[in-house]
């Protein structure tokens, strides 16, 4: 499986991030946009409504002056003393004037400075020519001096009910001009955030949905050997990541799955074995009980023989002493085979105390010494001082160690060695004897512990010691194995701690 550090590494958030980078981008840009135009736009309603205001009261100053003009022309030669209502009305048209004058400017005009200038200018005329007329009435000069000055007035009032009507117009069709640049700005802003989506959308899919999807297949086919990934998913993104993680769990799993199947198979080997030796042993203390019987009567009579031959004195034939002999010798031989069969079928502990191992470890190998000398083997033997220890049969544990090492030095060739090994590992004890020998063929691995059964040559083992080993060890809840090194054979033996 190819590491998904091995390539360039590709970040998942980072890319979410840069299909989001143009959808924010058209979103502040939108928004400061719409906010620019928004404000235009209030401006622009602001001086509509400022220049129709003024429409209005342009318009409402022109009607003032044409009353006056009008009765400039039907009484050119009234005058307060002739017509006093004239006058009186044309005052009032003058007055009105001059009213909405005073409310025609205000200090907050919206207008754009080019407007306000030409506005000014009018304004400044209405103003000088409305102030003529009051002279005038104030003289009470006839109202034939009157045209002149209110012709002038009239002018500059329709002149500036025609800039304030244009300059309104003007704002209307600016404001239908931002109205629809607003609305294509809209449709702008809709369809980049559709593509953006649209490509978020597809990210989602080919960067997410699928590769989850294909890894969720891939789990559901994992068969407890190998979790099969796709190429798309070796990459280095989040889900990179993660399918490596799955990788890696169903690499333990399928681990753990061969390790148990291990430990079942040699835990089946373990039962099998156990129940093919309590058979054995049921057996072969029947035939031993029913042999011992028969072969102490042979032993007796071949010893009564022999007595009756010494007491008789000479003249008994020398081969018929030496074939009782070799009967008595062969029958005690025999009875000491039943002997050990008898003690491998027994069960029973009678005695459960504490056992050194240490200290029986050099007992025993004190018991071998001469024997190795004379076969030229070198025993190394590593231990506490007299542990560790053990709960079990004191007797049983140095038939252990007999055993191992009997077999041990039977099969070490002359200059070898035997290295003997006693320690405790947590809360168990753990012993293990190796050798120099030829080892233990793969083949005799799962009877090595079966009774009589021996690669030893014929004459010089009758298979029942490993037997027994395997018996006593695993009546006091331990474990043997057997393993084939490059020196020759190592059996470990693993036995809870004394507490």
């Amino acid at each position: 499986m190819t590491e998904p550090g091995s390539r360039r590494r590709r970040s998942l958030r980072r890319a979410v991030a840069i299909a989001f980078l143009p959808l924010g981008i058209v979103i502040v840009a939108g928004a400061a946009i719409e906010l620019w135009i928004a404000r235009s736009v209030h401006q622009d309603v602001l001086r509509l409504f400022e220049e129709l205001r003024e429409v209005a009261l342009a318009r409402s100053m022109v009607d003032e002056i044409e009353g006056l003009q009008q009765w400039i022309v039907a009484a050119p030669t009234a005058t307060a003393a002739t017509q006093p209502l004239v006058l009186a009305d044309v005052r009032h048209h003058e007055h009105s004037a001059r009213e909405t004058m005073a409310h025609f400017r205000r200090p907050d005009d919206p207008s754009r400075p080019q407007h306000d200038r030409d506005e000014r200018r009018l304004v400044e005329q209405l103003q000088q020519g409305l102030a003529g007329i009051g002279k005038l009435l104030a003289d009470d000069r006839p109202l034939a001096e009157l045209a002149a000055p209110a012709s002038t007035t009239l002018q500059a009032a329709q002149a500036l009910v025609v800039a304030v009507d244009a300059e309104s117009r003007e704002i209307g069709d600016g404001l239908d001009v931002r109205s629809d640049d607003m609305g294509r700005f809209l449709l702008l802003v809709a369809g980049l955030s559709g593509l953006t989506l649209i490509g978020l959308g597809w990210l989602l899919l080919r960067r997410v949905l699928q590769p989850v999807r294909h890894l969720r297949d891939a789990v559901e086919h994992f068969d407890g050997t190998r979790l099969e990934l796709p190429p798309t998913l070796l990459r280095g993104d989040e889900i990179g990541q993660l399918a490596a993680a799955f990788q890696t769990m169903a690499d333990q799993i399928r681990e753990h799955h061969l390790g148990l199947e291990q430990r079942v198979a040699e835990r089946s080997r373990e039962v099998l074995r156990t129940a093919k030796l309590a058979q054995l042993g049921t057996l072969a203390a029947g035939v031993a009980h029913e042999i011992n019987n028969p072969l102490a009567s042979i032993v007796a009579c071949a010893d009564g023989l022999l007595r009756e031959l010494e007491q008789a004195g000479g003249g008994v034939p020398e081969d018929l002493r030496d074939y009782l002999q070799i009967l008595r010798k062969e029958g005690l031989r025999a009875r000491d085979v039943t002997a050990r069969l008898l003690r491998f079928a027994h069960q029973d502990h009678s005695r459960h105390e504490a056992v050194w191992l240490g200290a029986e470890a050099r007992e025993v190998a004190a018991m071998f010494a001469h024997q190795m000398e004379d076969a030229g083997v070198t025993l190394r033997l590593q231990s506490e001082a007299d542990g560790p220890a053990i709960t079990g049969d004191p007797a049983e544990g140095r038939q252990v160690l007999f055993n191992l090492l009997r077999n041990a030095l039977d099969v070490s060739p002359r200059g070898g060695r035997i290295d003997l090994d006693v320690r405790r590992r947590g809360g168990e004890v753990v012993l293990s004897i190796e050798d120099d020998g030829p080892g233990v063929a793969n083949e005799h691995l799962d009877r090595i512990f079966e009774p009589f059964f021996t690669t030893k040559p014929v004459g010089r083992g009758t298979g029942l010691g490993l037997a027994i080993v395997h018996r006593i060890v695993t009546g006091v809840g331990g474990r043997v194995a057997v393993d084939r090194q490059a020196r020759g054979a190592r059996i470990s033996i693993t036995l809870p701690a004394a507490p």
